[in-house]
């Protein structure tokens, strides 16, 4: 079956209706985007400049480590790309 492309929107009320009624198993959610490889090498090559210290529980740092693992990437990065996709949610 041949997914239709997911339509553009001019607004996220627009987006929201279509999102609370639309079956996504019908629409190619991956078209157009950027592999993730790639968004992480984009993302490195960001300056940092800034610091922090966090004690986290070790579950979650191994839970981190582990799909790090899967993703063959260092934890930290992964847990930079995490922070930053939640900090555009807030």
């Amino acid at each position: 079956m041949t997914k239709k492309p997911y339509p553009k929107f001019n607004s996220d009320e627009e987006e929201q209706a279509f999102l609370d009624t639309a079956n996504l198993q019908d629409y190619e959610l991956a078209a157009g985007g950027v592999p993730m490889r790639q968004w992480l090498a984009d993302y490195e090559d960001m300056y940092k400049d800034a610091r922090v210290n966090l004690r986290l529980p070790r579950a979650l740092v191994l839970e981190f480590k582990r799909k790090a693992a899967e993703r063959r990437m260092p934890y930290q990065r992964l847990m930079r790309a995490v922070l930053q996709q939640a900090a555009k949610t807030l």
